[in-house]
């Protein structure tokens, strides 16, 4: 589509963007690689968000590698003389997990928490776990393990706490109407810690229907309003077929109503894929892989990083931030970030300089716009290559995995520092 073509909305965001990037083409901050994976028995392709803990510490996870080159869970610890330190805290072993693909969340007293996509004591269906540390390491427990397909398959999203100690998270695949042809749409879980262990309850099966209206492919988790409200975004499906955004409402039985708050159709965003993160407002941001309609891309756009106003009527408002074009980024790629002043942060999955991913800031401009400046353009080489998740900030520093590059191509833990 040419420029001339799109809203005035679209115009105004390209045109900003496209000035940032030029006047910071030759100020762009600097990386540090702070581990190279080798793959086994160290970890291999990163594709999860890292979390900090109150010592400085990083923890993430890697798809393969590990002792049995089924992924592991890793620690980066800071050294005195400014070096970086790796501990693998679990290697999954099939039966235990395999395969984690989400990134880590940490409960009140340490514990960690997080998904594997497969494994588990059924069919490799996944496993939601918990890391909790002892004087002799960190011992895994599996909290459930995905089974028959009616509770859930294949889960690639870390999982979130509320207030009373649940555990919420999406599955990609399975529900209530697993195996029913196409019909395989996907949940929404909770996880209840019990005396005798936790229990799975299933919030939504999706119906799998592609094309729509029921969105379908969950992907990311969910976020929580202080009302209970659930929120995400499905990959297909909705009113055009191109992803959705949704919200669950509980009601008083203890069941939930779904509800499509946003339907993409292409030039707005497609193919919604990460964890939404919301505002003091109430309002979401997020990410597509694909939409925009922006000339260079393919006919599919190279993705957008979006924004959901709430009207406070119970409507919502799309507005899209930011247009990918190829030489900036294209799949991006979150949760968002966002920093003191407003400004927000993400990775991208492809596209750049050299086509390898890139790290980007969104600026807040006049007139609701944003700019766009470029914080690293990775090369594929030592410096890592296509960033499958958002980044962490820590001060005026950037942390961040990439799941390919590296002087083994097995990826890097890395760090920007403006």
């Amino acid at each position: 589509m040419l420029l001339g073509q799109l809203s005035r909305r679209y115009a105004l965001s390209m045109l900003a963007a496209s000035f940032l990037f030029i006047c910071n083409a030759f100020a762009a901050p600097a990386e540090r690689v702070l581990h190279t994976f080798t793959n086994t028995p160290d970890g291999s392709a990163p594709s999860a968000r890292l979390i900090q803990d109150a010592q400085g510490n990083f923890y993430g996870t890697t798809v393969l590698g590990g002792a049995n080159n089924l992924g592991c869970v890793f620690e980066l610890s800071p050294n005195s003389d400014g070096t970086w330190a790796e501990t693998i805290l679990h290697s999954f072993s099939g039966p235990d997990g395999a395969n984690p693909v989400a990134s880590l969340v940490f409960d009140a007293v340490g514990n960690l928490y997080g998904t594997t996509a497969g494994g588990g004591v059924y069919d490799s269906g996944g496993v939601a776990f918990e890391l909790s540390p002892s004087t002799t390491g960190w011992i895994e427990t599996v909290l459930h393990s995905f089974g028959n397909g009616l509770d859930g398959w294949d889960p690639q999203a870390e999982m979130v706490f509320d207030g009373a100690g649940n555990l919420y998270g999406t599955t990609q695949l399975g529900g209530a109407v697993f195996g029913h042809g196409d019909n395989n749409g996907g949940t929404v879980f909770r996880l209840s810690p019990g005396a005798s262990g936790w229990t799975e309850t299933i919030l939504y099966s999706f119906t799998g229907e592609y094309l729509g209206p029921d969105p379908n492919l969950p992907a990311g988790s969910v976020v929580l309003d202080k009302n209970g409200n659930l929120y995400g975004v499905a990959q297909t499906g909705g009113a055009n077929g191109k992803g959705a955004v949704y919200q669950l409402t509980p009601a008083g039985d203890g069941s939930y109503t779904e509800s499509v708050i946003h339907s993409f159709d292409g030039t707005d965003g497609q193919d919604p894929n990460s964890t939404l993160v919301r505002d003091a407002n109430g309002n979401l941001y997020g990410t597509t892989q694909q939409g925009g309609h922006v000339t260079p891309c393919p006919s599919s756009g190279c993705g957008v990083v979006f924004k959901l106003i709430n009207n406070d009527d119970g409507t919502w408002s799309e507005t899209v931030l930011h247009a990918f074009i190829g030489k900036d980024g294209s799949a991006p790629i979150g949760p968002i970030a966002f920093d003191k002043s407003g400004n927000l942060y993400a990775a991208a999955e492809s596209g750049g300089a050299d086509s390898h991913g890139t790290i980007f800031k969104l600026v807040p401009l006049s007139q609701g716009s944003w700019g766009l400046r470029m914080l690293r353009n990775f090369t594929g080489g030592s410096d890592g290559a296509s960033p499958m998740a958002g980044v962490t900030l820590n001060s005026s520093r950037i942390f961040g995995t990439a799941s390919a590059g590296g002087f083994a191509g097995s990826g890097v833990a890395f760090e920007i520092r403006p």
